[in-house]
């Protein structure tokens, strides 16, 4: 027995009015116009999205730190308060904030996730026992070394396990030591990816030397950094609500202009709910854009851009045959884009 979707479609980067038949595990049919049965869901609909940035062994710290704090007092390795809480957490407290912040992820239609997963092998099993328990969304683990040495027996036996390997930054490491490291991932074909330029600059040649996949914040890089960046097609991820939190400010429409490929995460699973759609709410109406974004704009962040960081090959799209991952949000009774983004009411999130 199929059932029906209606309402406004998003669907390889366009917008139109008509519904989707769907048989719980597959899309039939997708077409314009109204639909002759009655729909089991009505409102703005959406393919499954991408959370490109997270810390999801974080969750359980949620409501425990104090986050009047300077960032790095609080997330800088090794002795940054997160840092020393993990240490000290019990394997079920972060196993338990893990399901927590798998669940959340997925009663807000995440499909998909990076996860940038400190404490080396012992982190690792964390996450991979989670992962088995709560099967979505699916996860891009980026590990990393249980210090802040590059031991090639370590990174070895990470990259088996993990996708590959994700590290603060390069203002914490030795550099001879983070060269090591990006060498070795790129030999064995695997992500490597960092934060850059969150709390202050740093240096550009340094970070893009290292060749990685994605970096994350840049939120102190300069105009020349980003044009950098866009030279060399390494895409940036960006934060709006952390970064606002830690008084960060961030202009996305520049680094688009400048022609960088910009997607959405939600950063540390402590902060707040791990939704991108607030990612999406808070990219479009922050005050340090140098200019007005379009939701046009901010769908691309979230949608096409988002997938080419998850996989090159990866298509997420709502067409007939694809897997039926979709979402239907509403704002109040009103489902247009521009209720979801200028209305003071929350959403609602129909994951089908």
């Amino acid at each position: 027995m199929s059932s029906i979707v209606c309402g406004i479609i998003y669907s390889n980067g366009d917008f139109f009015e008509g519904f989707i038949e769907l048989d719980g595990r597959r899309i039939i049919d997708v077409q314009e116009g109204t639909p002759k049965k009655k729909p089991i869901a009505e409102g703005l609909i959406l393919p499954h999205l991408v959370n490109c940035h997270t810390h999801t062994g974080d969750r359980f710290l949620r409501g425990r730190i104090d986050l009047t704090q300077p960032l790095d007092k609080i997330v800088r390795p090794p002795f940054g308060v997160k840092h020393i809480l993990l240490e000290k957490a019990s394997d079920r407290e972060i196993q338990d904030g893990f399901v927590a912040a798998m669940k959340e992820m997925r009663d807000f239609g995440t499909g998909h996730f990076i996860d940038f997963r400190e404490g080396g092998l012992r982190g690792l099993e964390q996450i991979q026992r989670a992962i088995e328990k709560i099967k979505k969304p699916k996860a891009m683990i980026l590990s990393r070394p249980e210090g802040m040495k590059y031991i090639e027996e370590e990174v070895e036996a990470l990259l088996r396990r993990s996708d590959g390997i994700a590290v603060s930054s390069i203002s914490d490491w030795d550099y001879a030591e983070l060269t090591g490291i990006a060498r070795q991932t790129e030999k064995s074909g695997k992500v490597f990816a960092l934060h850059g330029s969150e709390a202050e600059r740093e240096d550009i040649d340094d970070i893009l030397s290292l060749k990685p996949d994605f970096i994350v914040h840049m939120t102190k890089a300069t105009e020349g950094d980003l044009r950098a960046c866009a030279e060399a097609k390494v895409p940036i991820i960006v934060c709006p609500r952390s970064n606002l939190r830690f008084g960060l400010p961030l202009d996305i429409p520049k680094m688009l202009d400048l022609g960088v490929s910009v997607s959405l995460g939600t950063d540390n699973a402590m902060l707040h709910r791990l939704s991108i759609m607030d990612e999406m709410r808070a990219a479009y109406s922050l005050k340090s854009n140098s200019r007005e974004i379009s939701i046009d704009e901010i769908f691309r962040l979230a949608v096409e851009n988002s997938q080419k960081v998850l996989n090159k090959e990866t298509i997420i799209s709502i067409r007939p045959g694809s897997p039926c991952d979709i979402m239907v949000v509403k704002a109040g009774k009103d489902y247009s884009t521009e209720a979801l983004f200028r209305s003071d009411k929350d959403y609602s999130v129909n994951v089908i």
